[in-house]
């Protein structure tokens, strides 16, 4: 059966367990919370030590895992085997049976009688057709869960909800410097969420002097308020922070910075295709919060279109730069310093 990774955490903590678990999808932040769950909540510590194996998938074979999985229990209840990664059986999902039909018989077998005392757990690192016989013979005795990728859109909601489980809120310009800040990979933004969590009081309402504080991003120094005094024009706010920025490239990555402002600009192309739409429409169309709306209908109209391709050029030529793939060697700080100027003088 198909499951949510929301939905098997609820039933690691209430301890109900399906024999097989199956967890796949290119989101490995998902796949990795779900497998330290299953290796973390199930078994007691004095339990794992004669009944909990971590596999790796490099390292065994389809029936190498069948014979660990078909022991018993020492002890206890349950014996808990998870397989990272495992390659065999993403194999087995594309069809590359170079061992013949022996690792899929196994599989049918073991899918079909499973050890009732094993909690058998595989993990791949990519999306996994769902119609594949691989995932379609655990539909009575196991549980499929697929973990997507997070739209680029939906990380400040992501975050919200983080946050949200620790009781804990936050402001609106907050979520959009934290979002603008760490990027959309979700691991490093629960780490620097984490943060967050174990300095504020539960309740607490988490704006910009918290960020700044604990995740280390300054309310006016930070990526966030650059791409704003773009968006605004503001040439003499958006150059003093380009210095301050430039200055600081190892608490400001310019991989980062290039990719935010990429993405900023894109959408303010996005906006002038999509032309007369209501506040809440764009912010659907482009993927930003409501709120920050007024910001790219504001950019729309400060740079004209044939601006904004020219301006989306420069960061793109800026990131070849960084790249050493165009251009001689430069420092990241006269990277940054050039663009600047391009973006603001083009």
């Amino acid at each position: 059966m198909q499951k949510t990774i929301q939905e098997v955490l609820k039933d690691i903590k209430a301890k109900k367990y399906a024999p097989i678990y199956v967890i796949h999808g290119d989101e490995s932040f998902f796949i990795d919370q779900l497998a330290d769950a299953f290796e973390d909540q199930v078994l007691t510590e004095s339990e794992k030590s004669f009944n909990q194996f971590v596999l790796f998938g490099k390292d065994q074979t389809m029936g190498s895992v069948i014979s660990y999985a078909r022991r018993y229990p020492m002890m206890a209840d349950k014996q808990v085997i998870i397989v990272k990664e495992a390659s065999f059986l993403e194999a087995l999902a594309k069809g590359k049976e170079a061992k013949g039909n022996e690792d899929m018989k196994a599989w049918e077998d073991y899918c079909a009688r499973p050890t009732d005392s094993t909690l058998l757990v595989f993990t791949i690192k990519s999306l996994v057709n769902e119609k594949t016989k691989i995932l379609t013979l655990l539909e009575k005795n196991g549980v499929v869960v697929c973990s997507k990728k997070v739209k680029d859109g939906q990380v400040g909601s992501w975050l919200k909800d983080y946050l949200a489980q620790h009781k804990l809120g936050i402001q609106a310009a907050s979520l959009e410097l934290m979002v603008s800040y760490v990027g959309t990979d979700l691991q490093r933004m629960a780490h620097e969420a984490d943060k967050l969590i174990v300095n504020c009081p539960v309740g607490a309402e988490i704006g910009p002097e918290e960020v700044e504080k604990y995740v280390g991003i300054s309310r006016e120094y930070n990526v966030f308020e650059y791409q704003a005094a773009l968006m605004q024009r503001n040439v003499a706010k958006a150059q003093k922070i380009a210095f301050y920025l430039a200055d600081n490239t190892k608490q400001n990555p310019l991989p980062i910075l290039l990719a935010t402002l990429f993405g900023t600009f894109s959408k303010v192309l996005m906006v002038h295709d999509l032309g007369s739409l209501s506040d809440n429409e764009l912010a659907k169309e482009i993927g930003v919060n409501p709120y920050f709306v007024r910001d790219y209908v504001t950019a729309k109209r400060n740079y004209p279109i044939a601006k904004v391709v020219r301006m989306l050029e420069a960061i793109k030529n800026a990131d070849l730069k960084f790249k050493g793939i165009i251009g001689s060697a430069e420092s990241d700080r006269d990277i940054l310093m050039d663009l600047s100027f391009e973006l603001l003088h083009l």
